[in-house]
């Protein structure tokens, strides 16, 4: 570990390296930061933690201004939405969140009190003074929006500027190389919205889902959580994706809704813990009562989740509608309706109807000039619609005239 050209001291032991720096901090009215030291790409890093009072007072970014030149600064310009987004997810989330940690930049490098060893990592004392500079490398809208949610406390004992952040500061002087530091800070990728609704369950809709792929018969175990599409011989008998429209045809009636748009949708039909519970069992009956009567259906159900004869899945996601994303939609517009009677005996006779009345096969007349044509099947939200019309005429039910929550008793 070569950091010899830094301002660093090594002592015979920790204790010793320790004592140094209080005795350093004490006689130049410094402070000791206790940090992990170790060397990543060539140069000396620092890894601790920083109260929320002490990295809004002593951090600083430096941000490019909109229309300007971004070589001038150390950060691109604030996105204020982005900021205001924070500031609502601490808001929202107080008592149980996560802020990522910050990567910060000191020019005026530290005095490290560190003890004698040649190791990867070892534990150093940083003494820094009023004069140390922090700077952000990656992490100005979390600076930001920790600044302007703790401005907005009005309650004196709250206690949120006592929370603290992890940071990684690099010892690094010169500006080309802290830009460089920001785009590679930068690399990286988004989460894929199957991935998304797995584990932002804080979103209603992703909680509704993930507790319904759980725990119906059918879906558990058989549904291709990450995968952006369906390999054509995939034992998985759906994408979550395909599911998640489903469910949000079956909660919204639409179930191409843009994701903008459905946090507000949410909080409107399912906002509350117990209306979401109640969905979830109502969902849970119908895809219950579907799985025993219905085809193929009642058959995969007594397929091996694991293990068991893929081609017997890839051969119903052939022959079928209700293998299909497609056929899902149609089942959450239908369910959608059936939903709004509270009798839990008549719509359950509802959805054995609908399992054994309607013919699911690809070939099936009902499905023809709509969704199938040919041998191809559309996605279309129209045909679609055409072809759910059809499926609720035969059930004797009526068509909406306008979009409305279903009324849950």
């Amino acid at each position: 570990m070569s950091i010899s050209k830094f301002n660093l001291i090594r002592h015979k032991s920790l204790t010793e390296a320790q004592q140094a720096a209080y005795e350093a901090a004490a006689s130049s009215d410094g402070r000791v930061l206790t940090c992990a030291v170790f060397q990543q790409g060539g140069r000396i890093m620092l890894s601790t933690a920083f109260t929320y009072s002490f990295l809004v007072n002593n951090v600083k970014a430096d941000s490019a201004v909109k229309g300007g030149s971004p070589r001038l600064a150390t950060n691109r310009p604030v996105d204020t939405s982005h900021v205001r987004s924070i500031v609502k997810y601490l808001g929202e989330n107080l008592g149980n969140y996560i802020m990522p940690p910050l990567t910060l930049n000191v020019k005026n490098i530290p005095i490290l009190h560190v003890p004698e060893g040649s190791f990867g990592k070892t534990v150093g004392f940083a003494v820094i003074g009023d004069d140390t500079k922090f700077s952000v490398t990656d992490g100005q809208h979390r600076l930001a929006a920790i600044k302007k949610y703790g401005e907005s406390i009005d309650d004196p004992e709250s206690a949120f500027m006592s929370d603290g952040i992890s940071v990684v500061i690099v010892i690094e002087p010169d500006t080309a190389r802290i830009h460089q530091d920001f785009a590679d800070a930068a690399q990286t990728k988004q989460i894929p919205a199957s991935l998304l609704a797995v584990y932002n369950t804080r979103e209603p809709l992703n909680r509704v889902l993930t507790k319904v792929v759980e725990e119906a018969t059918l879906f558990c175990g058989r549904i291709d959580e990450t995968s952006k599409s369906l390999p054509k011989n995939s034992p998985s008998i759906f994408l979550l994706n395909q599911v998640r429209g489903m469910v949000k045809e079956l909660l919204f009636h639409d179930y191409a809704l843009s994701e903008s748009s459905i946090p507000a949708r949410s909080n409107q039909v399912i906002g509350s813990t117990q209306a979401q519970d109640l969905y979830i069992a109502r969902i849970k009956t119908m895809l219950e009562i579907l799985t025993k009567y219905m085809t193929p259906w009642n058959a995969i159900a007594e397929l091996p989740t694991s293990g068991g004869p893929a081609n017997q899945v890839v051969d119903y996601r052939k022959q079928y509608i209700n293998m299909t994303a497609t056929g899902l939609v149609i089942i959450g517009h239908v369910a959608y309706e059936i939903e709004k009677n509270p009798d839990p005996a008549w719509r359950e006779q509802r959805y054995v109807e609908l399992a054994q009345k309607i013919d699911w096969r690809r070939d099936a007349e009902i499905w023809q000039n709509n969704i199938i044509s040919g041998d191809k099947i559309t996605t279309v939200r129209g045909p679609g619609r055409v072809a759910a019309g059809k499926v609720m005429e035969q059930l004797g039910l009526r068509a909406p005239e306008a979009p409305e929550a279903p009324v849950l008793g």
